[in-house]
């Protein structure tokens, strides 16, 4: 399998993008990738064995920025259309602040699907990255 994962053509950033929004690994697809249940997180894809953080000990803070971004883009989003339309202001403060709580809330997953869908754009699976995978998924295949 590594060699497969090795030569695979590496997927466009919209692809990659769409597979994080989707909680999809970015690289190969793989649905849920790094998720067993919405919440509960695994360090490899547990399709193609990538890990998630591949020896960057700050990818917890990529995610934790992209958790940012998505609660503020859609509180700002949802301000800007209702001002445009002329939605009441308790309204709009209600719904702002119900996207506070729901958006980081339902879209934790998001978060390092997205980040590493960046990540593996900028910093491309190496073959040690291929490697470790491999012997990941070895090791799942043995348990």
């Amino acid at each position: 399998m590594t060699n497969s994962l090795h030569s695979q053509k590496t997927p466009s950033l919209p692809k990659k993008l769409l597979r994080g929004l989707l909680r999809q690994c970015a690289w190969c697809g793989g649905k849920g990738g790094f998720f067993t249940t919405w919440y509960t997180k695994t360090d490899n894809c547990q399709t193609c064995g990538l890990s998630r953080e591949r020896g960057y000990e700050g990818f917890e803070l990529g995610a934790a920025t992209m958790g940012v971004f998505m609660t503020f883009g859609s509180i700002i989003s949802w301000m800007i259309i209702s001002v445009v339309v002329g939605i009441a202001l308790v309204p709009l403060l209600l719904i702002a602040g119900a996207l506070a709580v729901f958006v980081p809330t339902l879209g934790y997953p998001l978060t390092y699907t997205v980040w590493f869908a960046i990540d593996i754009t900028f910093r491309s699976p190496t073959a040690e990255d291929f490697a470790q995978a491999q012997a990941w998924l070895d090791n799942r295949a043995l348990a």
